[in-house]
């Protein structure tokens, strides 16, 4: 009998219980998309200078013209870990990231002047030999109410 009075109660307040977006939280607007790198052990350290001269410079042109809010490199502390290298970008919303042509061509132009289509090759070329891309992943803050 107890049992059963315990139960109804439990089952009484989960009823009640029930998590509503915009009540209880609200998504944020910015977006963060994260690649998921894989690097091959002893290489961490020549990809992550190679990625300085191709997407870290890179996102500094599109921070400059304000199609990124911020960008980080991310390596894990763990000896032997993989994934162990994760790049992040946020935007200040969804159409941000969206593909636009006004914003590529304004990108291509700047991009150009830091690095050439034949130096951004050289330097990338040896990528495959490095690393692995295990995910993309584009997230979303929940903001409790």
């Amino acid at each position: 009998m107890k049992l059963n009075y315990i139960l109804g109660f439990l089952a009484a307040i989960s009823l009640n219980i029930s998590a509503e977006i915009w009540k209880d939280y609200s998504p944020s607007e910015e977006i963060v998309e994260m690649t998921v790198v894989k690097v091959k052990a002893n290489y961490v350290d020549d990809y992550l200078v190679n990625l300085k001269s191709t997407w870290v410079d890179s996102l500094e042109v599109q921070k400059k013209l304000g199609h990124v809010v911020s960008y980080n490199v991310w390596t894990a502390e763990t000896a032997g870990a993989t994934p162990n290298v994760f790049l992040t970008v946020r935007y200040k919303n969804a159409a941000a990231r969206e593909p636009n042509k006004g914003r590529y061509e304004a990108f291509i132009k700047e991009w150009r002047k830091v690095l050439s289509e034949k130096e951004q090759r050289n330097i990338a070329s040896g990528y495959d030999d490095m690393r692995e891309i295990v995910d993309l992943v584009v997230l979303r803050e929940v903001i409790y109410n």
